[in-house]
Order: structure tokens, then C-alpha cells, then sequence
């Protein structure tokens, strides 16, 4: 398998890094030019035995131009905004669709166009959700509307290439131990799902060989803990 995952900074990235190097997969990473060091470092053993290989872009991701054709593609890129809505200036609004889903649009075009499908040959989309694609949450209202956007887009694309090999999916789980995760400040972090966890749970997904297809995977935590006030 060769895989393409956007966003590789990030801790769901990089845990799907590890899953798919583990499998024996080719995994090129496309991050933000200031995060590339720190995953050159990270991956440092895999980059010198041909593994992987590490882009970056300067502003946006679709601003990469791939040299070849990969087997699957992952867009983990996203930010996460928590505040109420009248807090969120017009730029601030603009940043968070732009980031999580209109660059991500913009970017599926350019990548079936250069690629178009292949008979026979099996593509894969793995689209980064959130519970939030399914909910509305209190503060977080344009990442809760790039979420759904994400989902009506996955529908929406499998059914256009529905006479195609090529797949959309979805993965929306709950609060997870990254970075994002930490700002949720109220809650016990111990019931935060594992990245390594969710990222096996995809890359078995698409690496089934059997003909179910499960477009809109949802991730929940069975325990949500809030900490206790001081």
C-alpha cells in the first residue's frame, strides 16, 4: 500500500503513520513547513530506509502537487476553535472551513483529476471526522458545521463514483489523547480514546479484503469522565 496522509503532524496522523509503516505500507507525509522538522526527526529511520518521505506546504495543502498516484489518501488537517460563536471574529470563522473542509474539497478535486480511476484498481479516501459530524456541541459550532460538511461530502461522492473502485470514507470518533484532546480541560483525560487504538480500527478498515464497506465509521467512548471542581 502507498499512502498519502495531509495534516501528518498531527497525533492521529502520526499514530496512522505507525499502523500503515507497521503493515509494511510506503507512507509520504505533508505537513505545515514549521512542523517538518520535528517529523523528520520523529521518522528519521523510516525516511533513510525509503519508507517515507516528508512534504510540506506553506499555507495550504492543496497547494501540494503529488508526483504519482497513491492507494490511499488521508486528510487529517483540521482546527479546533472552542469558543461561543460571537467570540469568533469573521477570520477566525474563515480559517476553520477553510482548514477543515473547503481546502480538503479543493484538494479530492485536484487528486481524482491527476488520478482519474482505474478499473480494477481499488482507491481509498479516508476522510478525519469527529462526533461532532453527527452532533452539535455548545462552543464549537463551526467545527461541528465543517464536520457535517465532511459527511454530506463523503456521501455525496460515493454515490457519484459509485461505479468505481474508488471509496469515501469517514471516521468520526470522540475526544481522543492529542493535542486537541488537552483543551478539553473539564474532562478526564483517562477516558480520552487512544490514538494507536483509532488508528488500527481505520487502517483494518480499509485493508479488508471482504466486499462490506462501511462509509461512515463512528468511534464513541463507551465512559466520558468530567473532573471534579476545585
Amino acid at each position: 500500500m502507498n499512502a498519502l496522509i495531509f495534516g501528518g503532524s498531527g497525533g492521529l496522523a502520526t499514530a496512522l503513520s505507525d499502523a500503515l509503516l507497521t503493515q509494511g505500507a510506503h507512507v509520504d507525509l505533508v505537513t505545515r513547513l514549521p512542523k517538518r522538522e520535528g517529523l523528520a526527526r520523529r521518522y528519521d529511520a523510516a525516511v533513510a530506509s525509503g519508507s517515507m518521505c516528508i512534504f510540506s506546504v506553506d499555507t495550504r495543502y492543496s497547494d501540494f502537487k503529488p508526483t504519482q498516484g497513491y492507494d490511499s489518501y488521508f486528510f487529517a488537517q483540521a482546527l479546533f476553535s472552542r469558543r461561543p460563536l460571537i467570540e469568533m471574529d469573521r477570520a477566525d470563522i474563515d480559517a476553520e472551513i477553510e482548514v477543515g473542509l473547503s481546502d480538503p474539497i479543493r484538494l479530492t478535486r485536484k487528486l481524482l483529476e491527476s488520478s482519474p480511476p482505474q478499473s480494477g484498481n481499488r482507491r481509498d479516501f479516508c476522510f478525519i471526522g469527529s462526533t461532532s459530524a453527527y452532533s452539535g456541541f455548545r462552543n464549537t459550532s463551526v467545527y461541528c458545521a465543517v464536520k457535517h460538511g465532511l459527511l454530506g461530502f463523503v456521501r455525496a461522492m460515493n454515490d457519484e463514483y459509485s461505479g468505481s473502485n474508488t471509496r469515501f470514507w469517514l471516521f468520526s470518533m470522540g475526544t481522543m489523547n492529542t493535542e486537541m484532546g488537552a483543551t478539553l480541560t473539564e474532562q478526564d483525560p483517562s477516558s480520552f480514546l487512544e490514538p494507536s487504538d483509532v488508528a488500527g480500527r481505520i487502517v483494518n478498515a480499509i485493508s479488508s479484503e471482504s466486499n462490506m464497506f462501511e462509509p461512515e465509521i463512528l468511534i464513541r467512548r463507551r465512559t466520558i469522565r468530567f473532573l471534579e471542581k476545585p
